[in-house]
């Protein structure tokens, strides 16, 4: 069913230093920088294998995700695995008992591809992500 791992989400205070930090001591470039105002949020993109790395700095302390980053300080946010069939294992998650999260589990990312999220209390609260591919 999982293919790999997708993505990684870190939240972290400044995406513009985290990506500095990482070109610094690891040598890596980011595959991009961007703002997303709509979902307030800006990310730094890093490109391990065909996993991302994305360091994510929160644009609103009182959103979810600043609310999180505030409670729990910088670190993972959620982890994503990539599948085939998105919908198909959205469905199968929720019928082995996970409450999903959005429309009928789904919804779309930033980057545009499918993504379904699991809520961390039905996965002994660590917050599961699929995405398409």
């Amino acid at each position: 069913m999982l293919n790999f791992v997708h993505h990684v989400r870190i939240l972290v205070h400044d995406a513009d230093e985290m990506a500095q930090y990482v070109k610094d001591n690891f040598g890596m470039d980011p595959v991009k920088i961007e703002v997303f105002p709509e979902r307030g949020m800006k990310n730094a993109i890093f490109k391990v294998g065909q996993t991302n790395l994305e360091f994510t700095q929160p644009l609103d302390p009182n959103s979810k995700m600043g609310q999180f980053l505030k409670e729990e300080g910088p670190g993972p946010y959620h982890i994503a695995f990539g599948v085939n069939n998105i919908v198909e294992v959205a469905q199968g998650l929720a019928e082995k008992g996970n409450r999903m999260r959005g429309d009928n589990g789904l919804s779309r990312s930033a980057e545009g591809y499918m993504t379904a999220n699991i809520d961390p209390e039905s996965a002994l609260g660590f917050p599961f992500q699929i995405a398409e591919g």
